[in-house]
């Protein structure tokens, strides 16, 4: 089955817009965009966040109060901003908090945190990975494992430098992990136009834990909608182990905002039991396993539509005219214009 539809990876269209603000904190290809009756109805907690804004006497210690929420609240407020939209919903905010020096100061973790909890890729010569928080050696420092790099990424302008060599230790482990990606990138291949995948490894000291990462989106803001389809899968291997237990998680977004502002959000927690033999039949039932989850998802999602189609989506359109067709208003200005000028004739 291919997945189609809103999670099929395309490149995001760029809009050169104004900086987020005038000290140096500017995101690259951001977009101004100012809905805020959007974003109220997105953030309840903006009625508040708006209201701390009010009050003129305050002592410094309420200050510090005060801006410690608003920054609390902010974050809270863009971990749920849809995908592909970082950039509008952080203008947003930075309209309503009207506090450009605490924004400024939050905009790189905001970013950081946006870019991990979604699984931004990074396509480059030479690297081509996931930027997620299992592939995060320290601040700001990600593994590239496939091609035995790491760089830094700076998450305003969406760059990369300060390459450096890295070299797995445990061969053997090592070995698993490209075997589970070459997999896993096929059925990528195969089911995702555009979508990418990682896998990384972490070493403990009685077991080998494998998190495989897939991504794949479609940002269509200028026909009003974006989104997101992820997936997270962990299992640990032990050695002498025949089976295991595998975790995922499957994360599914879709922001529809032409007239209206409809959101899909669809996250689905799956255990699996995972049977054990060589790296290479393993990676091939692994993949297995996910093709037959996701499709499950897949098919749960077609069958929701069509339900909703015919039941509060058909609620919220205007009811067809007693002929049972559409009708064609531009033929209708059309005729009142030609009646118009036969009439001034």
């Amino acid at each position: 089955m291919c997945h189609s539809g809103f999670h099929r990876a395309m490149e995001p269209g760029q809009k050169n817009s104004p900086r987020i603000s005038q000290r140096r904190c500017e995101v690259a290809g951001s977009t101004e965009l100012c809905v805020p009756d959007l974003v109220f109805s997105l953030f309840p907690d903006l009625v508040f966040l708006s209201q701390t804004n009010m009050s003129q006497e305050q002592t410094l210690g309420d200050h510090l109060v005060a801006k410690l929420e608003k920054a609390q609240l902010v974050s809270r407020l863009v971990k749920q901003a849809p995908p592909g939209e970082f950039n509008e919903v952080f203008s947003d905010l930075r309209m309503l908090v009207d506090d450009d020096g605490m924004m400024c100061e939050e905009a790189e973790n905001l970013c950081a945190m946006h870019n991990k909890d979604h699984f931004t890729p990074v396509q480059t010569e030479g690297c081509n990975v996931l930027l997620t928080r299992h592939n995060e050696l320290e601040e700001n420092r990600f593994l590239d494992p496939q091609n035995r790099v790491s760089f830094k990424y700076d998450h305003l302008r969406r760059t990369l430098s300060d390459f450096q060599a890295h070299h797995e230790e445990d061969k053997k482990g090592e070995a698993w992990r490209r075997t589970f990606h070459e997999a896993l990138k096929a059925y990528v291949g195969n089911h995702y136009p555009e979508g990418l995948c990682s896998v990384f490894i972490k070493d403990t000291a009685v077991r080998t834990i494998f998190v495989a990462c897939i991504e794949s989106h479609q940002h269509r803001s200028s026909a009003f909608w974006n989104g997101l389809w992820r997936s997270e899968w962990t299992f640990a291997l032990v050695p002498s182990s025949t089976s295991t237990e595998v975790m995922g998680n499957i994360l599914v977004q879709a922001h529809y905002f032409e007239d209206a502002n409809m959101h899909l959000n669809v996250a689905k927690d799956v255990e699996e039991t995972l049977l054990v033999t060589d790296k290479n039949q393993t990676a091939q039932e692994f993949v297995k396993l996910v093709e037959k989850v996701e499709n499950v998802v897949q098919r749960g999602l077609m069958e929701e539509y069509q339900h909703m189609n015919g039941t509060y989506l058909k609620s919220f359109r205007r009811q067809l005219p007693i002929t049972h067709a559409r009708l064609d208003w531009e033929k209708v200005v059309t005729v009142r214009v030609v009646e118009a000028r036969a009439i001034q004739v």
